[in-house]
Parts: structure tokens; sequence; C-alpha cells
């Protein structure tokens, strides 16, 4: 069941063009990251944590969805 449920909300998720970013001090965002390619989404997602919390991530996850 929670398998179905994770995939389920990643399927969702991919359908959106923005998706939500959630910074380390708890503040959520709507990210569109077309046309950029991977570094360029790391730095800028570092960026607005930095901007929103005052400090940088430890890292960023992704979660990809190969259902098209």
């Amino acid at each position: 069941m929670k398998k179905v449920f994770i995939i389920g909300a990643v399927v969702i998720g991919t359908l959106a063009s923005a998706f939500p970013f959630r910074t380390s001090c708890g503040l959520v965002f709507q990210v569109n990251p077309q046309n950029m390619t991977p570094e360029a989404v790391n730095f800028q997602l570092t960026q607005l944590n930095f901007n929103a919390c005052g400090v940088f991530p430890t890292r960023i996850v992704y979660y990809i969805s190969s259902v098209n």
C-alpha cells in the first residue's frame, strides 16, 4: 500500500510543470526548472535555500518517475 501511494504521488508530481521545493527551514517554493541543466537546478535550489533560511542545504534529493 505504501509503495502504491508513493508511486502515485510521484506520477502526479511529474505531471505538473513546476515542483515544490521545501527548504531546510520548512518554507515551500514552486520551482520550474525547464531548460536547465541539473547543475543549474542544484545551484538555484541551493541559493533559494540560503536566501530563505540563511544556511546552505547539506543535500538535495530528487524523486524522478519514468512514467510519461
